[in-house]
């Protein structure tokens, strides 16, 4: 097992040096420092050079004014192939650094900004570090593992004055911001209760290694992969063939949720967006669900949820397949997936494989001058390069991803014990169920206390 490169003092004394170095105080981006910069490049850096690493890649590599300039993953093969890809794409040797450890990366005094594309477990923990050493985050989906540790993340991101993109890219999508329109003008009348679903660890079973769902048997961990860095703040476990891929990234409950919210954290952003909920989050779940009872992927299968706001809207949080027994009457035939449906006193819209309504007329609908409109933005990576130029807020803001995150949390916690669980948004904690309160925060390993 490779060792870390960088302890959590070398990490907070190099910033500390590297801002003595230069005169300015780690919150300032080097791009500032040159004369007419911001307006200029953008240097990133990028945590995780895996499957989700590619939708960033995508986009960032055509943008002239950005360069990805350090790399980092635990993987060696993964970060040092994205490095010697970004060499090519730049025209040189050292363009594009590989970093073993991430830490590196954010004492860097070149790098502007940040895309955490880790596994789930990681994505709070780097986003506070990169915003506690001056670097604008774009955070991937989910937000927390443990979600007391969402509060320092709003507090670091706030009084660094820090740019934070949440990665829920719908939002930045012109056909869903339409819909999310049509709700808050009251074309389907006075908003009632909101659908939402996602597929869950059963929908790509058939990659698994070992089926069903993951295997147990314990492996030799591979040369090229530091199995330490991979669970970071997480306990310790035996690694095995399914572990760290990106199916076990998504599902072993050591370092994630399940695709309750590395997939339902979409349609739920537009839930909330909908129903004016960016600040706050439903105060009631009640509901039930199941987990595995055999491999390492424990997260949900089957969940059903129905979550009351304080303005009487009542959300219904489900897996796919119970999604489809409920729904599929409405639409013309089902796909598998995740999807957001509104309904109204006046009919319903949504979307899932289609953009569908009770009456399709309303997708040519006029909006009239008086009606509520919804900032257009770009591309999603595009809207966050564009905010950390400009320095305004991004689409998708750390108060948004929070709460998104929120309804995640209590939905698995609900699921798991069928108790009714109470929250308050303003709190952020559970009411009365100290049992419950458990569940939605995690040991971690000291060793790997970034924040």
């Amino acid at each position: 097992m490779q060792k870390r490169t960088v302890s959590r003092r070398d990490f907070v004394k190099s910033g500390a040096v590297a801002a003595v170095a230069i005169g300015l105080p780690t919150v300032v981006p080097s791009a500032v420092i040159g004369a007419d910069a911001p307006s200029k490049r953008v240097h990133v850096g990028q945590i995780g050079c895996g499957n989700i690493s590619n939708y960033h890649s995508h986009y960032m590599n055509r943008m002239k004014d950005v360069r990805v300039v350090a790399v980092s993953d635990a993987y060696k093969t993964r970060r040092d192939r994205k490095a010697a890809m970004l060499n090519k794409l730049y025209g040189g040797k050292d363009i594009a650094k590989a970093h073993a450890d991430f830490r590196e990366l954010l004492v860097r005094d070149d790098v502007d900004a940040v895309v955490v594309a880790a596994h789930d477990n990681w994505h709070t923990p780097m986003s506070i570090a990169a915003a506690q050493a001056g670097k604008d985050v774009y955070c991937q989906k989910p937000l927390a593992l443990d979600l007391g540790r969402t509060a320092l993340l709003r507090k670091v991101v706030n009084e660094k004055k820090r740019v934070f993109q949440f990665g829920t890219q719908y939002r930045s999508q012109g056909r869903w911001r339409q819909l999310v329109e049509l709700v808050r003008n009251g074309y389907i009348g006075k908003l009632k209760r909101i659908d939402v679903w996602s597929r869950d660890v059963s929908f790509d079973a058939r990659n698994y290694n070992v089926k069903p769902y993951g295997s147990e048997e314990e492996v030799a961990i591979p040369d090229d992969l530091n199995f330490d860095a991979w669970q970071g703040p997480s306990p310790m476990v035996p690694y095995t063939v399914d572990r760290a891929t990106k199916w076990g990234g998504y599902h072993c409950v050591e370092t994630s949720l399940g695709f309750l919210a590395g997939c339902g954290i979409h349609p739920l952003g537009i839930a909330q967006w909908g129903n004016k909920s960016d600040h706050t989050s439903p105060i009631r779940y009640e509901g039930t669900g199941s987990i595995p009872k055999k491999g390492i992927f424990r997260t949900l299968e089957r969940w059903d949820v129905k979550c009351d706001y304080e303005n009487g809207v009542q959300l219904r949080f489900m897996d796919c397949r119970t999604a489809k027994g409920a729904l599929s009457k409405m639409l013309p035939r089902w796909r598998d997936g995740d999807g957001v449906y509104f309904h109204g006193t006046e009919g319903w819209i949504g979307s899932s494989w289609a953009f569908i309504a009770s009456n399709q007329k309303l997708w040519k609908q006029k909006f009239k001058s008086s009606d509520e409109r919804l900032p257009v933005v770009p591309e999603h990576n595009r809207n966050f390069i564009e905010c950390v130029k400009s320095r305004k807020e991004t689409i998708c803001p750390v108060e948004m991803g929070i709460r998104c995150d929120t309804i995640c949390h209590m939905t698995n916690v609900a699921a798991q014990t069928g108790r009714v669980i109470k929250w308050d948004p303003k709190k952020e904690q559970i009411i009365g169920d100290a049992e419950a309160s458990k569940m939605i925060a995690r040991p971690y390993r000291k060793e790997w206390k970034v924040w």
